[in-house]
């Protein structure tokens, strides 16, 4: 007997809910995570697609109730159809689950779902609906991304079974917060794309089935690194075992040397990893590291923080090939080097971009060249992958068609650098803190490292790029680094972008000295005398000491007043002001020479000719008259121009200007002259000043339209090339959606289907089902006592079959039911089992009309 027949049928859609074991519901002795403060909420991000209905349905019926924390599913909905998801999550959990609206606040025991045709973030602690928009990614990637700026380590993402690379690119910024990641594990999912792309980028802390992740997901939320994160402190006095003494096993068994990184950062990631462990104390995680390697490997790439990707923040790359690239490609000759070092690259993303960069804007330039690119990192499966150059479809979502074609590949999900763009680029390990840099670059990209790195480290990162690179070389920052004090080594190109062009030549002495000392200057700033050097020929004696006796004072400056070298005795007309040491000549140029002098530097820089003025220097209530002269210095270098500044008295006819300031009002002769020097000289700096001010603002008014323009147009092919691939894997996933939600409504429909035919079946009522020409669609077993009806005979008319009883008008009012769409009910005489008697029973029939 079949399921139908025996009355049973077999449903788990609305089954009550299992109850969660009683180990997930206790605490553990751990902090308790249940708090009224909507800041210290975990958040917990669901991103679905194809097949996630099942697999959500799985996670919650795993989920306790009273967990203390929010959910928010994000799955791919048709946006032309009202979505089932919030109804069909009801009844696997008892929290309230309900279709997001614009601004909702969230609340901790909630399940909150998106609405169809919208982006969903959470800001402030609110969930805000957008509309979709190509430029922002996925909704999953939207919501991981915005999920990590609001909750930081109290963001938790979840990626359940999903076609294509959604997510994954969101789970990085979760990771770079400091929040968790919970990945299902592939084979249990019904669409392994989503999962599989997040394992292969490694973003994944935890691989498991959607009913396995409640458990790992509450001890993460009850563990102290998310109860009290403020307070976070590896080193307590519960554990005798420091930070210390991580940092020295991971140095003395891997290899991996962090002690020039910021304490604050490692304490956090050290910790994050004792919460992803479910480790309470130091100590446990010192043994575990003792007798876990894999853990060891993990833990020092989690301390490295592999944030990185293609042509991450896009503005800055593009500023990059205008100010740089575009330059080196003009003015070298086909067939040139050009070298590029990429320290710390990670998983090579950033290595390649340069290369793409230059690749494209010399064939634009119809030109070629010997272009190698040096990316190097100290952990060696992050060079593994960078070699390898293949790379999850994720990456790549910000990339136009035509770049996507020219570069790379597709094998399957993945896609791979071309084997002529990974010829450029030599991977290789190195500590940056410890070895030798490369030399004679064109550029170096250290980006998104000096962050992580304490004062000392930073600063000699920093000199050890102005010694890799070669004269006029550039260096490219993070959006959050600077050069620090260290100004007299590179001359700022993009104050914004974080672009620097070195100055002054490659190889000198700063690279070993620590970074107090570089502010002191490349040369002596008195007059003593250096030792002198061997083997000089006697022109090369005679030269000098005819220059020490007779040239004046004077100083070699770079067109931004930095001075370069000092000659003669200059202590008279200059001083170091109170404060760190600075090279600036304005600032060290004595009182009432600096305006003067200011204004003879830019008239002699614009005009290329040498400009001599007198100016009045005040000291110790005495006027002193000084003469001025700035000359221009030709240089073959890149690094230059270059300025000489020399101060002599003032000529014998103008040295009565000496007197003591006290007495001007005896020789008002002298004194109006002095005022109306210094008023002269005013006048001018103000009037250059605003006319450089007037040309600055002209330039960096072209300037912006031309990048807003440029910005426009590409953002408008890019959205082209993109909106045919985006729709048809939109409309998948919209139809794998609208399948699941169907297979649910087919799911409660055979559960009625299958309680009404067990109804009918047991029931003694004699029933038969006709269609619109009165063939037989489903009859009662009780029929047959009044027709010989087999299963056989379903779709054959009723005319054909001989009745067991007498009703001459059965079809004649079928008939009319189905004319007059109302019921009809009559007598008629029941069939006997013997001979008519005349005393035949009378039954009645109905005949109503069903409409489908």
């Amino acid at each position: 007997m079949d399921e139908e027949q025996s009355g049973k049928h077999v449903s788990t859609d609305h089954q009550p809910k299992t109850k969660p074991s009683d180990s997930l519901r206790k605490s553990d002795g751990k902090a308790d995570i249940q708090s009224d403060d909507i800041s210290a909420l975990p958040i917990i991000g669901i991103g679905a697609s194809a097949g996630g209905i099942s697999a959500l349905s799985r996670f919650f019926d795993a989920m306790p109730d009273d967990n203390g924390c929010a959910f928010v599913v994000v799955l791919h909905l048709d946006p032309v159809r009202e979505s089932e998801l919030a109804r069909i999550l009801s009844a696997h959990t008892a929290m309230p689950v309900a279709q997001i609206t614009d601004g909702t606040t969230i609340a901790p025991g909630h399940v909150y779902v998106i609405a169809p045709g919208s982006d969903l973030s959470v800001r402030d602690g609110a969930l805000h609906m957008a509309k979709p928009s190509a430029s922002h990614g996925h909704p999953v990637d939207v919501l991981f991304s915005s999920l990590a700026r609001d909750r930081g380590e109290r963001a938790i993402a979840v990626v359940l079974s999903g076609t294509g690379s959604n997510g994954t690119e969101g789970l990085r910024d979760i990771r770079a917060e400091g929040g968790m990641s919970l990945v299902q594990a592939p084979e249990t999912a019904e669409f392994d794309g989503m999962p599989r792309s997040a394992i292969l980028a490694g973003m994944a802390d935890h691989v498991l089935p959607p009913e396995k992740m409640p458990e790992a997901l509450l001890a993460f939320v009850k563990h102290g690194y998310i109860v009290h994160p403020a307070a976070i402190d590896v080193s307590s006095s519960e554990s005798p075992a420091t930070l210390g003494n991580v940092l020295d096993l991971l140095r003395a068994r891997g290899g991996y040397d962090f002690r020039g990184y910021k304490h604050s950062t490692l304490g956090r990631r050290v910790h994050r990893r004792l919460g992803l462990r479910n480790i309470d104390t130091l100590d446990a995680y010192v043994d575990d590291l003792r007798t876990n390697p894999h853990e060891l490997t993990t833990l020092a790439g989690d301390l490295m923080i592999n944030v990185t990707g293609f042509f991450r923040d896009a503005e800055a790359w593009k500023a990059l090939a205008e100010l740089v690239i575009a330059p080196i490609v003009e003015q070298r000759e086909t067939g040139a080097a050009i070298r590029v070092w990429t320290p710390a690259c990670s998983t090579g993303e950033e290595a390649y971009t340069i290369a793409m960069l230059v690749t494209e804007l010399a064939e634009a330039a119809g030109k070629r060249f010997q272009l190698k690119v040096f990316a190097t990192d100290a952990q060696e499966e992050n060079l593994r992958k960078a070699r390898e150059g293949s790379y999850p479809a994720a990456a790549m979502s910000a990339f136009p068609a035509a770049r996507l074609k020219r570069f790379f590949e597709k094998h399957d999900s993945m896609f791979q650098v071309s084997k002529e763009l990974r010829d450029m680029v030599v991977f290789a390990a190195q500590n940056l803190l410890r070895d030798p840099p490369f030399s004679r670059l064109d550029l170096v990209t250290c980006r998104n490292v000096l962050i992580y790195l304490d004062a000392e480290s930073q600063q000699r990162i920093i000199t050890l790029c102005h010694f890799a690179l070669r004269p006029g070389g550039h260096l490219f920052l993070g959006n959050a680094e600077t050069i620090g004090r260290h100004e007299e080594l590179f001359e700022t190109e993009s104050k914004k972008w974080r672009i620097y062009r070195k100055l002054g030549a490659g190889r000198h002495h700063l690279i070993d000295h620590p970074p107090t000392r570089l502010s002191t200057g490349l040369l002596p700033m008195d007059k003593s005398t250096p030792p002198p050097e061997p083997n000089l020929p006697a022109a090369e004696l005679a030269r000098r000491a005819l220059l020490d006796r007779f040239a004046p004072a004077s100083v070699l400056i770079d067109e931004k007043a930095r001075v370069l070298y000092f000659h003669g005795t200059t202590r008279e007309y200059l001083e170091h002001p109170s404060g760190e040491p600075t090279r600036d000549l304005l600032l060290m140029a004595r009182d009432g020479l600096a305006p003067t002098l200011r204004a003879a530097i830019r008239q002699a820089s614009r005009e290329n000719r040498s400009v001599t003025v007198d100016a009045l220097m005040r000291e110790d209530k005495v006027g002193l008259s000084v003469t001025m002269t700035v000359t221009p210095v030709p240089s073959a270098a890149q690094s230059g121009p270059f300025l000489l500044v020399s101060f002599v008295p003032a000529l014998p006819q103008l040295d009565h200007t000496r007197m003591p300031v006290g007495e001007a009002a005896e020789d008002a002769s002298a004194g109006e002259r002095a005022l109306l020097e210094e008023l002269k000289a005013t006048r001018a700096e103000l009037q250059n000043t605003i006319e450089h001010q007037e040309t600055t603002n002209e330039e960096l008014k072209a300037s912006n339209e031309e990048a807003i323009s440029m910005n426009e147009e590409l953002q408008s092919t890019n959205e082209e090339l993109e909106t045919s691939k985006e729709e048809l894997q939109s409309f998948n996933e919209e139809l794998n959606t609208v399948n699941s939600q169907l297979q649910y409504k087919i799911g409660e429909l055979e559960s009625t289907t299958n309680d009404l035919h067990n109804l009918l079946t047991g029931s003694e009522t004699a029933t038969l089902f006709l269609d619109e020409t009165f063939r037989i669609r489903w009859f009662a077993p009780a029929i047959k006592d009044l027709f010989d009806l087999a299963p056989s005979d379903v779709g054959r008319p009723i005319s054909a079959f001989a009745q067991k009883f007498f009703d001459e008008n059965l079809l004649r009012d079928a008939e009319t039911v189905l004319k007059k769409l109302r019921p009809s009910r009559s007598k008629y005489q029941a069939p006997t089992a013997g001979i008519c008697d005349g005393c035949c029973p009378i039954a009645h029939r109905t005949i109503a009309l069903r409409v489908s």
